[in-house]
């Protein structure tokens, strides 16, 4: 039996406790509070064995059935779980211990059906705040019935926060051409997915560009004078490495704070957080243009800090907690203690090496901290499970070395997001795992197979071992390609690179990826509603490594065998754009799916004029 996250104090007791389908679940008193856990209950048990059992306050004498009792606790999440021949005790302070306490249960029952092993368990959590953080504004915006099995699935991995990135994928009642043809989410799908968020015990935080990243406000023709560069971003062509790499806000314009404040206050009130993460990361552009000259006198920094105290108080007035991303202000010790002290700084960093710099400086200064690592799936097919997982490993450690309040996933949608939400789970199930327990799972290949096995019911335990792989079989992704066919110049630009590959590698990882794909297909409980996104994934890898291979010969004069032939890179490259179209409508709005299938088009017609 696999446990995600492990338990701190597991013991087995001899016995079987079989539920009935004329057991009852027995809550302290019936009322709201106690629904989560009973629909949670019984949603599995339906699942399982057809069947559910009707809940009742506690009985006078003994009846079999599962008991939820409150004690004292430690924490508000410290929960004990004691499974015997007569019956389930769930014991806590209150609601949320029962809540962590049920998804514990829901894991045996998934994997043991109705005859549950006697046991005793003691858990508790590492970090009092353990994060998911999902970009829903670079491409892709779920719908909200994705969104809703998004927090599902993060509270059955004991998650307790989840965050929605927004730049202009918020259908603000004032700015509608922000919005217009973008498929924004809306003040009413907002009140939906949080209260939803609610009853899951998970804290929905919203989380807004406020300084940097500002490029389709920026390129309004009413807000383009707005831009710290001097520019008429409204008749530049769209392009996603600007996106990226510039469109940082004038902050000594006060017209750019009236804008960002009204933004603010319209998004505020439609979450029940008691945080709001303004961002502020990657201002890129601060002091390059029009504060060239202030940036001289006093520094970037302070022209920065300056601005971010006028944002975090617009917070702070309305009743709220600001976080911001911590990447800027580490490169200006001397100002953070300006800052509000009750800022929550987002300590992010996605190298598989990343040291304890940040986390150490924010722990020496006194300030509130989340480790923040990367899932590493932005502008891929197959997400890089190696690199992400060593990158998890190491910020979490360094979060609890420093005694960080929290640990937030990241999962970014750079370059339209063509990475698949099923490919975030490992890092997800991962992070939510060593967040809770950090002690746990130190062995990768462990990992992998209890999470196939817990997530997928794949009993081979081989799917992420599988996927594993595939991710390390192409450095080349969708922001290059992207790169290549505009021939833009950037850090997405990765011809030198082509040219430098290995040509026996490159044929040897495209058979390798077509091996992953078959072997994918061939899982005895495979189906396309169920592994559909990872098939298709380990065949666009294999497609991108057979492009790469096409590209050597015929654009670059190289020697490589060619394992796939321009007609039929032609012609699979067609069907798994087609493919893509297809599982993207599955989950998500419209959104930006006409330029990301433009980019597919364009790779493919320039495959087609060379050689």
């Amino acid at each position: 039996m696999y446990l995600i996250p492990q338990v701190k104090k597991l013991t087995f007791i001899n016995g079987i406790f079989s539920i009935d389908p004329g057991d009852k679940i027995y809550v302290p008193e019936l009322s709201e509070e106690y629904m989560p856990v009973i629909l949670t209950i019984n949603k599995t048990l339906e699942k399982r064995m057809c069947f559910i059992l009707s809940a009742e306050s506690p009985p006078d004498i003994y009846c079999k059935g599962i008991y939820f009792c409150k004690v004292e606790a430690a924490g508000p999440e410290d929960y004990t779980l004691r499974v015997s021949r007569e019956k389930i005790e769930i014991l806590g302070r209150g609601e949320e211990a029962f809540f962590r306490a049920v998804q514990t249960l829901c894991q045996i029952i998934d994997q043991c059906g109705r005859d549950i092993p006697c046991l005793y368990i003691e858990d508790s959590p590492d970090f009092l705040c353990r994060g998911f953080y999902h970009d829903i504004t670079r491409g892709k915006v779920p719908r909200l019935d994705t969104l809703k099995w998004l927090a599902e699935r993060l509270a059955y991995y004991k998650f307790n926060q989840m965050q929605l990135y927004i730049e202009h994928t918020y259908a603000f009642r004032n700015i509608p051409e922000l919005w217009e043809d973008k498929s924004p989410v809306t003040a009413e799908e907002i009140r939906e997915l949080d209260s939803f968020c609610r009853s899951l015990h998970i804290d929905l935080v919203p989380s807004l560009s406020t300084f940097g990243h500002l490029y389709e406000l920026l390129r309004l023709k009413r807000f383009e004078h707005l831009n710290e560069l001097d520019i008429k971003a409204s008749e530049i062509p769209h392009n996603l490495w600007d996106r990226m790499a510039h469109y940082t806000i004038d902050p000594s314009n006060p017209e750019s704070f009236a804008l960002i404040e009204s933004m603010i206050t319209e998004l505020l009130p439609l979450f029940s957080s008691k945080y709001f993460n303004i961002c502020c990361d990657e201002t890129f552009d601060l002091g390059k243009g029009k504060n060239s000259s202030r940036a001289e006198r006093a520094g970037v920094g302070r022209i920065y800090v300056d601005f971010v105290k006028k944002i975090a108080g617009v917070v702070i007035e309305n009743g709220k907690i600001p976080m911001m991303w911590g990447d800027i202000v580490l490169h200006h010790p001397d100002l953070i203690g300006e800052l509000p002290s009750e800022m929550v700084f987002l300590n992010w960093g996605y190298d598989p090496d990343i040291d304890e710099k940040g986390a150490k400086l924010f722990a020496e200064k006194g300030l509130t901290q989340y480790c923040c690592p990367g899932a590493r799936g932005w502008s891929r097919f197959a997400y890089d499970i190696e690199n992400a997982s060593l990158n998890i490993r190491r910020m979490i450690s360094h979060g609890y070395f420093f005694n960080a309040r929290g640990i937030l996933l990241t999962d970014w949608g750079d370059c339209g997001h063509v990475n698949f939400l099923s490919g975030v789970l490992h890092g997800a199930m991962l992070a939510a795992a060593l967040s809770w327990n950090h002690e746990s799972y130190s062995d990768d290949k462990e990992f992998d197979h209890a999470a196939s096995v817990v997530e997928w019911g794949e009993q081979s335990g081989t799917l992420y071992s599988l996927l594993r792989e595939l991710g390390s079989l192409c450095p080349y992704h969708f922001g290059n390609i992207y790169a290549w066919t505009i021939n833009l110049q950037g850090l997405w630009n990765r011809e030198d690179m082509v040219k430098e590959m290995d040509s026996v590698t490159l044929v040897k990882n495209f058979r390798r990826a077509g091996e992953i794909a078959d072997a994918i297909s061939g899982l005895s409980d495979f189906t396309i509603d169920k592994y559909g996104e990872f098939f298709w994934s380990a065949r666009a890898v294999q497609w991108t490594l057979g492009l790469l291979c096409f590209k050597k010969v015929k654009e670059y004069g190289q020697n490589c065998e060619m394992p796939i032939n321009k007609e039929n890179l032609i012609r699979t490259g067609r069907h798994l754009t087609d493919e893509f179209v297809d599982l993207w409508r599955k989950r998500n709005k419209e959104s930006e799916l006409k330029e990301v299938v433009e980019i597919f088009n364009a790779a493919l017609e320039k495959v087609g004029r060379l050689g």
